[in-house]
């Protein structure tokens, strides 16, 4: 899976993305998942990637969890617990009341794992491929040269705000400034005052890539026309993974439209009950 070429992940990407939505138990959902953290195993992470990637999942999960159990306005819902009554001076006369509902959670656990399989998908593919792979997949896959190039160079500035960002507050921490103080409102002034220098150099890096990309002759007429020196092929691997892919994404569609007209009293056939019970309990 590591050597796959870059066009194969990005459908791979894709075709999940459209898997993910079209899923809502959490058993398939979950295997959507671990689908993606086996991708992320066989590339070799390194310690720092790892870090970075259960950073990411943890406050992703954790996010949609808080937001989905509080702010769940589906019926029927069980309150688990109570926050703010719904007598609390004004608060809970403002909102009602806020409670935590089981649903809520049980439906951000399902949006996680959407939005986590995507995410964890999407770090592979950057991980994994250089920027110029990645330019000429897209090129491959008929995206116009300019978002393509877009695209690839949005992706390069990630590690590149970074680095600012680490800079700025490296350097503000050797001139004794502390990010977390008793005075909320040093703290908050002094986050701001940080955005200036980490905006500056961002601006700065991105005039000399367009200086630098202006001096090797690009142009948005003449992105259809350039030629790649390397061109990327696909391989038996990579035909039979897409494959396998699409099989599935049209085999789910076609057991969603039948258990859609078998639901809605359109088309009911005796014959087909198995796959109304697996696409019920599975899908």
């Amino acid at each position: 899976m590591h050597g796959l070429v870059a066009r194969t992940k990005i459908i791979i990407m894709m075709l999940c993305g459209c898997l993910v939505i079209l899923l809502d138990s959490p058993i398939s959902l979950f295997v959507c998942f671990l689908f993606s953290l086996l991708l992320i195993a066989v590339s070799s992470p390194t310690l720092k990637q790892i870090r970075l990637l259960l950073l990411f999942l943890l406050f992703t999960t954790w996010g949609l969890l808080y937001s989905q159990a509080i702010f769940y306005n589906a019926f029927p819902r069980t309150i688990l617990f109570t926050l703010v009554p719904s007598n609390f001076p004004v608060l809970g006369e403002w909102t009602g009341g806020i409670s935590v509902y089981r649903e809520g959670i049980f439906h951000g656990v399902v949006q996680s794992l959407r939005f986590n399989t995507t995410l964890v998908i999407g770090c592979y593919i950057i991980w994994t491929t250089q920027a110029r792979e990645l330019l000429v997949a897209l090129m491959k896959l008929r995206i116009p040269g300019t978002l393509a190039f877009m695209v690839t160079t949005a992706l390069r500035f990630i590690p590149v705000i970074v680095e600012e960002t680490a800079a700025v507050i490296r350097s503000q921490r050797l001139r004794g400034f502390r990010y977390m103080r008793l005075n909320i409102f040093a703290s908050i002034n002094g986050i701001i005052n940080s955005f200036r220098p980490i905006l500056a150099g961002i601006i700065r890096q991105a005039t000399h890539l367009g200086e630098s990309v202006e001096s090797r002759g690009f142009s948005t007429e003449s992105t259809s026309e350039r030629t790649q020196s390397k061109a990327s092929k696909m391989r038996s691997m990579d035909y039979c993974i897409v494959t396998i892919f699409c099989l599935s994404l049209i085999a789910i569609v076609g057991l969603k439209l039948i258990y859609f007209c078998y639901a809605n009293g359109i088309y009911y056939a005796s014959w087909l009950r198995h796959a109304y019970t697996f696409t019920r309990e599975i899908l």
